[in-house]
């Protein structure tokens, strides 16, 4: 699963993270964007967006709070669905834009997936079970299904679970290969992508860096692509990685935007495209390069890399970390504001488009096109 913390409430220690270990090389090629000059913006341009392009930005603020906002970048318009939950939060709109499934905990008891009607502002819990359920995502417009990582007592790596919201069961996908976890994935209107490692390499490699008091190595993601009923897994490509936090399909289905830690050769924080017709991975924004530019209006993209491409795929949209943020203690844990910023693909131009009304950092980041 995402390699996050996820926060528990007291009483709860579930905590579903799969950070990543050991190296072995990379499937496919990488090409490199190192070069580029970085120009930063802190206004918006008048470049238009496309019309009905939502983002939704799950936040934990430094009262202990989470929240969901659907931000429309283009009307500079937000608005708050989901406020005062103790937990942090994945969210994802429906393709119609009036549903919102969400994950949450009550009480003492495991992740849940709730659905929000905005039409008339009720909030449905869809599961009731002893397993976790994280990052949520449709499988129709019409929010009849929903997707999402689980992980229990009955399975404990981490895999792909299906939704019927109207009769509330599931199907676990992959359930024969009890050693390959899903450590991200995303939905496209007829496929599945996801990121698989080795629960036993993974288990390894955090043991010998706790013992050795290192950081995580690298380990080897699998790329598979799927039937949305998890027939067919196709193998895209390999990636080694500390982590993949964030999988993003295109607008059109043909490329995916991920987020992650040391991929490949590259050291720290990085933004990629992946073609699914060439299987080639492209280096779109690192660390690196933000810290080569002239004044930059952040100072890194941190930890949770979360990104996601624009419908007319000119901008991609990731949080950040801005420029001199100091330590703030989010109800006991230490770190930095994050906003959200775009990145223009032609111009190069670093654009900062949404910051939360409380001092928050980003637990989770979709778009609904």
């Amino acid at each position: 699963m995402y390699g996050l913390v996820c926060k528990c409430k007291k009483a709860t220690c579930f905590t579903a993270i799969i950070f990543l270990s050991l190296l072995i090389m990379l499937f496919g090629c990488q090409k490199k964007e190192d070069d580029i000059t970085l120009i930063n913006k802190n206004e918006e341009k008048s470049t238009p967006i496309n019309d009905n392009e939502e983002l939704i930005i799950s936040l934990f603020d430094n009262e202990g709070k989470s929240s969901i906002v659907e931000l429309d970048v283009e009307r500079k318009v937000e608005e708050e669905l989901v406020k005062n939950e103790t937990v942090w939060l994945h969210a994802k709109l429906s393709g119609n834009k009036q549903y919102l499934a969400y994950m949450s905990a009550k009480g003492d008891g495991p992740w849940d997936i709730f659905l929000l009607d905005k039409n008339d502002k009720k909030t449905y819990q869809v599961t009731n079970d002893t397993l976790g359920q994280l990052m949520p995502r449709f499988g129709d417009k019409e929010g009849k299904t929903i997707y999402s990582e689980i992980m229990g007592e009955k399975f404990p790596v981490s895999k792909i679970a299906k939704v019927d919201v109207e009769k509330k069961d599931s199907i676990v996908f992959d359930t024969e290969q009890p050693d390959r976890a899903v450590e991200m994935y995303d939905i496209s209107k007829d496929k599945i992508i996801g990121a698989f490692v080795s629960e036993e390499e993974n288990t390894a490699r955090r043991a010998a860096a706790n013992e050795a008091g290192e950081p995580l190595g690298q380990i080897v993601y699998s790329i598979y692509e799927m039937n949305l009923d998890g027939s067919d897994m196709n193998l895209i490509t390999k990636i080694k990685a500390v982590n993949i936090d964030s999988m993003a399909y295109g607008p059109n289905g043909k490329s995916v935007i991920l987020g992650g830690e040391n991929i490949n050769e590259d050291e720290g924080s990085g933004i990629y495209q992946l073609s699914l017709t060439d299987k080639t991975l492209t280096t779109i924004l690192t660390d690196h390069m933000i810290k080569k530019s002239k004044n930059p209006i952040l100072s890194e993209i941190g930890q949770r890399r979360l990104a996601v491409l624009s419908k007319n795929e000119r901008f991609v949209y990731f949080s950040g970390i801005p420029k001199n943020a100091e330590d703030v203690s989010f109800d006991g844990i230490i770190s930095k504001i994050r906003c959200i910023y775009k990145y223009d693909l032609d111009s190069k131009e670093i654009i900062k488009v949404y910051e939360y009304k409380k001092l928050a950092f980003v637990t989770d980041m979709t778009v609904t096109y």
